[in-house]
């Protein structure tokens, strides 16, 4: 499932029990289980969004960087590529939900316990 984030632009990140990265339009990414960063010809690297250490440099550098796709996989984890040729990755948790989305007008999609998608809007 495609989310319609490409072309926005990461606005902000922020940490506190969550990762979560503001974009150009408004929409809100919350990272809530243990997720991987690649950096553009960089290696796969794990963190916990509660306490990202050595990470968070690599997650602040995202800052002004483009979406160039954020999706959905058929399992409920959210992959988000950008410009600068850096990946996020989130799988879902059997326990938690994994990972949020919230849009403009209320609208949102949540990666629940074990991956199924839930999905509000206003309408």
């Amino acid at each position: 499932m495609d989310l319609n984030l490409r072309g926005q632009s990461v606005t902000r990140v922020f940490f506190d029990a969550t990762f979560t990265l503001l974009t150009s339009e408004d929409y809100e990414v919350r990272v809530e289980a243990d997720a991987s960063i690649q950096a553009p010809r960089g290696e796969l690297v794990v963190f916990d969004p509660e306490s990202p250490g050595a990470t968070a440099a690599q997650l602040v550098s995202l800052v002004h960087d483009t979406i160039t796709s954020a999706e959905v996989g058929s399992v409920g984890g959210l992959h988000i590529s950008f410009e600068s040729g850096a990946e996020l990755a989130v799988a879902p948790d059997s326990d938690y939900e994994a990972w949020e989305l919230v849009g403009p007008n209320w609208s949102r999609v949540v990666c629940m316990p074990g991956g199924e998608i839930a999905r509000w809007s206003e309408q």
